[in-house]
């Protein structure tokens, strides 16, 4: 019997048995006990037979001999094209199947609409679309040459024959150079790129090894040269396998071991690198690396110890985004304790009472009833909140009767474990900077200036960026001055940040949504402490406490934009500040006193906590006028740029005014008056001596500016941001802005110095960017072409300066294209991508702001459209699928490609009701090839793939990075 009895009459013949039929007709003769199968009426012979579907219609009401005939009849009267009887379907009764042998092409095409009807689509801008809707517009672009920079696939021209013959005969002019003469390094250099171009058509990989030949050559004469040593990293990853590359670094590193571009790109082919990226693997090169650096001899302790520290930094920052964060903190405390032996950190180690509501929270999720894919990642994310500390030092035989109620192993981490990633700092002048990125690497954002992160950071092309979102609350913690007060653009720039930061932060953090950020802040806060402690020189022990007063007043803001900030918040950081202003060392700290005023004026909610900050400024001018002494000095400037923001000019004068004269700031009006241009002379009087005075202290350093300084207050700065703020208030503002510009050109503000110390020009130059931001700011006439024009120079010069990018994004009336531009050629990493998409959003608000109530709804669908599809451009500009990209946003690819937050905020672009979970699947394959040792990434694609949550458990177990909730444990803890 046939599986589709209803093509069982293809083949039967017309003289079949009508009884037969009659009868199965009338009777419904059942062919299979389902009724679906029921045979029909009347035999089929044509199965698309039009005629003789109106004849079965018939029927029902005529007899068969009369359906016989009309059925003869209307086949007479059919056309010649409808009377050809169709092929039937090769279909046998003995076979139990149905097999279609001859495919209808009819559905092989679509049927579309007619060409006349089709709608006309005029397309301006078709950047990122497919080239060949490109090309018709490529000729009227050769009349645009500003638009040629975005066409990033160009044709290859030809070389004619004179044309090679010419470069052929350049290359062996060179060769005969660098032979002669080794010591021309451009020789060197245009001799690879000669060489690149392969004039002479041979195999690449000839090319290449030749080239690669050419540059260990050059090496040999320009040891430890970074374009060399970069061009030769670049040339063999593109040659070569990962595997290869390795071993002839690794040979390279036998001559030249002390070079931080081999080591970190030796460290990246199995770092970056999907199927050789394993934390054992990688932590086993950084021990290699810290173990050449520790034997190598002591006149070269200098050079060994910035390298360390930087390999150290890379070390730590791979062990918290693996997720490892006992073994992160255990290297950190075993760092410290190796150069500062008198101290104990255990701030470090895990506290039983303080984790004791993890197990409460724990079964709140385990009897929630919710699918096991959520509960796996709530409490996931719940045991690294609280579980990152590593248990304190222990026997053996103590550690093992304690784990039975501890239960997790991989807490105990003994020093074993991790002494082969650092060692004793060979120079004491070196342990500021191994504290200070001690506290940078636990994710407190202090890094507000382009200067100080350039001397803090590793170099983005080549290991990346931070992954913390934190970073950006380096602002709230420290403002570039206190003269401007907070807008409405500031106030949208605050919330987006907030929202973002809650998006993108990873436990363990201090954000005050988080669960357990109670047990983080203490933590925090201990280490600070600990290292003021640390230390016996009064500069660099300030430099820890004044940090300790901004990462409360950070603390305190966070809880204000989110409406949290209760009065017992309040209670508690009072309490704090004064037990630490209690003790003896710190009762003469001046600044730690304006460091508390600033916090109570910051997050004041009421009239109230606004007076009790002036009444702490009072109290601290009026013990002295001695303006010779730099943190009374701050605390003037400070007061009175508070005293602009009130809008209290003539309070801010009469300060400014005693300053200038150095009188105390209770005196009388009638003490201080003068005629406007003396005021000024003797103002500027002060300035000029403090000019001559920095001008030789720069042409006497004969090292890098100490790191400290760019944390206390400096004299000349101040008097500079006095002077001008006394320019202003006096009417004054255009010689302000002309004096600012004069000082630009003068030596020791100079962007590349001769002669001067250039690390203490550069910031000197970056603090005067600032100040000319923030008199541009002030209230006054508009000068909005002239910011706009500052801005776009002083991000040219620092693209990691949080306050330039903070206005730059807020910039409400500048065409979203100049923004966008500016940013991206920046070249300043995931800052520049974070604060793009703040902009983004900031536009949003305020484009919402003003819309009526009625359009209310339709605007914002259409505004939240425009914004969704705005970001997703932002991410996929910088694709190398894109082939239209510019070569700055290719070379910005290649620093933001290493960083998980790009990814991860692209995989939540992504994720919407508009898109599939196929691109959001492809979106992280792209990001876990890239950065395959993130555990963010992995977690944030149980969220947005979930079809995948197996695969990446697989795939993190493989990888070995830290799981503190294994699935098979959670399924018994829920089952008991």
């Amino acid at each position: 019997m046939s599986l589709f009895p209803a093509y069982d009459d293809g083949k039967q013949k017309v003289n079949r048995n009508v009884e037969k039929l009659e009868t199965s007709a009338n009777t419904t003769v059942k062919w299979q006990s389902n009724q679906s199968y029921d045979l029909p009426a009347q035999p089929v012979i044509n199965l698309e037979s039009e005629p003789e579907s109106d004849s079965d219609s018939d029927s029902k009401s005529k007899p068969e001999s009369d359906n016989d005939s009309d059925s003869l009849a209307n086949s007479s009267r059919c056309s010649p094209k409808e009377a050809i009887v169709k092929r039937s379907l090769e279909f046998d009764g003995s076979v139990e199947y149905y097999v279609d042998k001859s495919a209808n092409k009819r559905h092989l095409k679509w049927e579309t609409l007619p060409p006349l009807t089709r709608p006309k689509y005029s397309i301006k801008l078709r950047r990122l679309a497919d080239p060949n809707g490109w090309r018709s517009k490529q000729r009227k672009m050769k009349k645009r040459p500003c638009l040629s920079k975005y066409l990033q696939q160009k044709a290859e021209p030809k070389l004619t024959a004179a044309e090679a013959a010419e470069k052929t005969q350049r290359i062996q002019e060179l060769q005969s150079l660098v032979a002669n003469e080794p010591q021309q390094l451009n020789n060197w250099i245009e001799l690879h790129q000669l060489l690149g171009q392969n004039v002479s058509k041979s195999n690449r990989l000839a090319v290449a090894e030749q080239q690669l030949h050419k540059l260990e050559t050059a090496l040999e004469h320009h040891a430890g040269n970074e374009q060399l040593l970069k061009l030769y990293v670049d040339t063999a990853s593109a040659t070569y396998p990962d595997s290869q590359v390795a071993t002839k670094i690794e040979q390279l590193l036998e001559r030249t071991p002390y070079e931080y571009t081999l080591w970190t790109a030796l460290i990246m082919t199995t770092q970056g690198t999907m199927a050789r990226c394993n934390v054992p693997d990688v932590l086993h090169i950084y021990e290699q690396c810290m173990r050449r650096m520790h034997l190598d001899s002591k006149d070269k302790h200098h050079h060994t110890d910035e390298l360390m520290l930087k390999l150290f930094h890379n070390c730590v920052l791979f062990m918290r985004q693996s997720a490892n964060c006992g073994q992160m903190f255990a290297l950190l405390k075993l760092a410290l304790e190796l150069n500062f032996h008198s101290l104990s950190f255990d701030c470090f180690e895990a506290c039983a009472a303080k984790e004791a509501p993890l197990v409460d929270y724990e079964e709140l999720v385990l009897r929630s009833g919710m699918p096991m894919p959520e509960i796996w990642t709530r409490i996931e994310r719940l045991r690294q909140a609280y579980n990152f500390l590593p248990y304190p030092q222990l026997r053996r035989d103590q550690m093992e009767q304690d784990l039975e109620a501890r239960l997790d192993s991989q807490r105990c981490i003994y020093t074993d474990d991790v002494c082969h990633y650092i060692y004793p700092l060979k120079s004491v002048d070196n342990t500021m900077q191994l504290l200070l990125l001690t506290v940078q690497l636990t994710k407190l954002p202090f890094v507000r200036t382009d200067c100080l992160a350039e001397r803090l950071c590793a170099r983005l092309d080549q290991i990346g960026d931070s992954e913390a979102i934190e970073m950006l609350h380096a602002g709230l913690g420290e403002r570039f001055s206190y003269a401007l007060p907070v807008h409405n653009a500031g106030k949208d720039y605050s919330q987006a940040m907030l929202q973002m930061a809650k998006e993108l932060s990873v436990s363990p953090t201090y954000m005050p949504h988080a669960i357990g950020h109670e047990l983080y802040e203490d933590c925090l806060a201990q280490l600070l402490l600990k290292c003021s402690d640390a230390l016996q020189d009064r500069s660099k022990r300030l430099v820890f406490l004044l940090l300790w007063f901004r990462f409360e007043r950070l603390r305190l803001l966070l809880l204000k934009l989110g409406g949290n900030l209760t009065a017992e918040h309040w209670r508690l950081a009072r309490q704090r500040m004064r037990q630490l202003l209690s003790q003896p060392a710190n009762r003469d700290l001046t600044s730690l006193y304006t460091e508390m005023a600033i916090t109570e004026h910051e997050a004041a909610a009421n009239p109230e906590q606004l007076q009790r900050s002036a009444g702490i400024f009072d109290r601290i001018l009026a013990a002295s006028s001695d303006y010779q002494d730099v943190e009374l000095l701050q605390a003037a400037v400070v007061r009175a740029e508070l005293l602009v923001a009130q809008q209290q000019p003539q309070q801010a004068l009469h300060l400014l005014s005693c300053l200038a004269l150095g009188k105390n700031s209770n005196c009388s009006q009638e003490s201080i008056e003068m005629e406007q241009n003396e005021l000024i002379q003797h103002s500027g009087q002060l300035l000029e001596a403090a000019l001559a005075t920095a001008s030789e202290q720069a042409a006497r350093a004969a090292s890098a500016m100490p790191l400290e300084d760019y944390f206390l207050p400096n004299r000349l700065l101040l008097l500079l941001r006095s002077h001008c703020l006394l320019l202003c208030l006096l009417n004054e503002s255009n010689a302000a802005l002309e004096l600012l510009e004069q000082l630009l050109r003068q030596p020791l503000f100079a962007l590349e110095p001769a002669q001067l110390e250039r690390t203490r020009c550069r910031h000197l130059r970056e603090q005067l960017r600032e100040l000319q931001l923030l008199l541009l700011q002030l209230p006054g006439r508009t000068r909005g072409q002239q910011l706009i024009r500052m801005l776009e120079q002083s991000l040219q010069e620092f693209p990691r300066n949080l306050s330039l990018l903070q206005r730059w994004s807020t910039l409400a009336t500048l065409p979203w294209y100049k923004l966008r531009s500016r940013l991206v050629h920046s070249k300043a990493g995931i800052l520049a991508l974070l604060h793009l998409i703040i902009a983004a959003h900031c536009r949003f608000v305020q484009h919402t702001n003003t819309c009526g109530d009625l359009e209310l709804d339709l605007e914002q669908k259409q505004q939240q459209q425009l914004q969704h599809n705005r970001m997703l451009s932002i991410f996929e500009t910088f694709l190398p699928s894109n082939s239209h990209r510019s070569v700055e946003e290719a070379e910005q690819y290649a620093i933001l490609r290493r960083n998980s937050l790009y990814w991860r905020l692209y995989l939540r672009c992504l994720s919407t009701e508009r898109t599939s979970f196929e691109s959001s699947k492809r979106c992280l394959l792209m990001a876990l090839d890239e950065c395959p040792w993130d555990k963010a990434l992995y977690m944030d694609g149980v969220t947005y793939v979930p079809q995948e949550v197996g695969n990446l458990q697989d795939v993190m177990t493989e990888k070995q990075l830290r799981i503190y909730a294994l699935p098979e444990e959670l399924n018994v803890l829920r089952e008991a």
